[in-house]
């Protein structure tokens, strides 16, 4: 008995509120935005409820909504209309219940070739175990129902009808209720405190074994025929999780629990209509004398004057960025000014961090782990978890740096993998803003990206945006290969890369790529956007005296040669070595060409 015991999740030692034991579809993922929005921040954050999700999904269909970070990670979860019960956050079986179920099961063969028996019966191409779904066409199903019950119990099997459409052969003695029954009796989770929730007639169960429970809001009629008379569930007016909520009061389960209400869910407001959120400030920071001081940018990075020109012409916003937080600079300075002669109406909204935090999300995590995988340099990106706790610390202070600095209905533009983690948590805290997301660097192909240990997560966070952008069309198809890699995706619209971008005459090129999907009933634009050159600010350096001077200088000093010139970071991915590589199989190739041409 006490090895058993060993593969059951830890217990805590208090005991819980509530137990919140719910149907997906129909129940926990629908409601008014709203609605979702406060059960979800209630269950996340009160220290004292339990989730188990109760799904007619096998456990393959409802690992993606793992992956969602709006959703709360559920503690236990019983799949398969009840035939599959696994720990939420291992994903291990919960043992011994699991194999008593899977001890009656005779087998996914036996069970299909005994219902072939039945030709109106079409079985569900979805990922199932321990049970056989089969659809059947109205008014099909009755005429068959006394032989497909009896041919169920040669197997020693079970049926469950839906709608009289949809039919499933189980495991005997399994159902939703039942296995939630014995879930409660092993880990002795108090009856009384267990809330059951659903919407269709294969939730009926739940209801059938003595739990409280409510049937939500725009349920299916049959529920609520079958459940009309039962003193103990509440028929909700409110949709989805609206109607959970409606039943948590109703059934006092948190009554007089001051930590009911959700820490965060006083988030302010603010008033900018555009926040840009990059992990650089717009200006470069430094101490002179002991004191910080503000300089204009001196590193080669082309995306700042890129972002800064969005805000030109007296265009207001916030530019949310990270910078350190030293105690011996004095009080930390949250929001300053970035430049009142050509950005008058920009502010920089500065996310204090520690010098050791700094080193960890930036100059060691994202650049040792992220950066060498997204050039595709996948044997050098070394993964570690203490990191990626920290990257997702990080990012949540960023999210909610955004969240509080964003006017109502705000468009938050966030920049490079640095954020990943940005949308998902802002998501969270504002689900009324405009989410946008550019991706800087190159994104990979799915058998490229799939080493990194937190994909899904990542996934789960960038899904959140309201739109995507890369670079050129190759990234985005790279981008929903992989997403398709990972989770149900419907392609809604595609569109011709020509004439904009090169298609067969280029080695990354396509002539289609995706504009937008639809993932957990969640609609997300794509696009292809080369970042290009501020042609109007080269010409004004042109225009200068002092430079056209020194391009002068620099063609006398080379004439009549002619001048390679590079610049960019001595980084491995800017292929250095081999630039040089092909310079010099140039001269060999053309040594005409040996003493006209030079490399700066």
């Amino acid at each position: 008995m006490s090895t058993q015991k060993k593969t059951l999740p830890v217990e805590r030692d208090d005991t819980p509120h509530l137990i919140l034991a719910t149907d997906l579809d129909g129940t926990f993922l629908a409601g008014d935005p709203l609605a979702r929005q406060h059960l979800y921040r209630l269950v996340d954050e009160h220290p004292r409820i339990r989730l188990a999700w109760i799904t007619g999904r096998g456990l393959e269909a409802v690992m993606p909504l793992l992956s969602d970070p709006a959703l709360p990670r559920p503690d236990y979860l019983i799949c398969d209309v009840g035939a599959t019960v696994v720990d939420g956050r291992s994903l291990q079986p919960l043992q011994p219940l699991q194999s008593t179920i899977d001890a009656r099961w005779p087998g996914e063969r036996p069970v299909a070739e005994a219902m072939r028996e039945f030709p109106a019966l079409q079985r569900q191409d979805v990922p199932q175990e321990r049970r056989c779904s089969y659809f059947c066409e109205p008014g099909a199903l009755e005429p068959q129902r006394a032989g497909i019950e009896r041919a169920a119990r040669d197997l020693g099997c079970s049926v469950l009808y839906s709608a009289d459409l949809y039919l499933d052969i189980l495991p005997p003695r399994t159902d939703k209720g039942r296995t939630l029954a014995a879930l409660a009796a092993q880990l002795r989770l108090p009856r009384e405190r267990i809330l059951v929730a659903g919407d269709t007639l294969n939730d009926l169960s739940m209801y059938e074994a003595g739990f409280r429970g409510v049937c939500v809001g725009e349920s299916e009629p049959a529920l609520l025929d079958a459940t009309r008379e039962l003193d103990h569930v509440l028929h909700a007016e409110a949709p989805g999780c609206g109607g959970i909520l409606e039943a948590i009061e109703h059934f006092g389960l948190l009554a007089g629990d001051e930590s009911a209400r959700p820490a965060s869910a006083d988030t302010e407001h603010g008033k900018a209509d555009l926040v840009m959120v990059y992990h650089r400030l717009p200006y470069e920071e430094a101490v002179e004398n002991g004191a910080l001081v503000r300089r204009r940018p001196s590193s080669p990075n082309g995306i700042i004057p890129s972002l800064l020109s969005f805000f030109g012409k007296g265009q207001a916003g916030s530019w949310v960025a990270w910078s350190i937080d030293d105690p011996k600079q004095g009080a930390f300075e949250t929001h300053t000014s970035v430049d009142a002669d050509n950005y008058p109406q920009l502010t920089a909204v500065r996310v204090p961090l520690s010098k050791a935090e700094v080193d960890a999300f930036y100059k060691r995590f994202s650049k040792e782990a992220f950066w060498p995988m997204l050039h595709t340099f996948w044997e050098r990106a070394r993964f570690r978890e203490e990191d990626w706790k920290i990257f997702l610390r990080v990012n949540r202070r960023f999210a909610e740096a955004a969240a509080a600095e964003a006017a109502p209905g705000a468009t938050v533009w966030l920049h490079d993998y640095n954020l990943w983690m940005v949308p998902g948590r802002l998501r969270e805290l504002r689900p009324d803003l405009k989410i946008a997301f550019f991706h800087h660097t190159y994104f990979p192909s799915a058998d490229i990206f799939n080493v990194v240990p937190w994909r899904r997560e990542i996934l789960g966070s960038l899904l959140s945006c309201d739109y995507i952008g890369f670079h050129i069309p190759r990234q985005v198809e790279n981008f929903v290969d992989v997403v398709r890699g990972a989770m149900p995706t419907e392609v809604l619209a595609r569109e011709s890369c020509a004439p904009r971008f090169l298609t067969y005459g280029c080695a990354v090129g396509l002539d289609t790529m995706t504009t937008r999907l639809r993932i957990h009933g969640r609609e997300i634009g794509l696009g292809a956007h080369p970042v290009g050159t501020d042609l109007g600010r080269i010409r004004s350096v042109l225009a200068q005296p002092a430079v056209r001077n020194g391009l002068e200088k620099l063609r006398r000093e080379i004439s009549p040669r002619k001048l390679v010139l590079s610049i960019e970071r001595l980084d491995y991915t800017k292929g250095t070595l081999e630039k040089l590589e092909a310079f010099d199989r140039l001269l060999e190739a053309q040594p005409q060409l040996q003493g006209k041409v030079t490399w700066w």
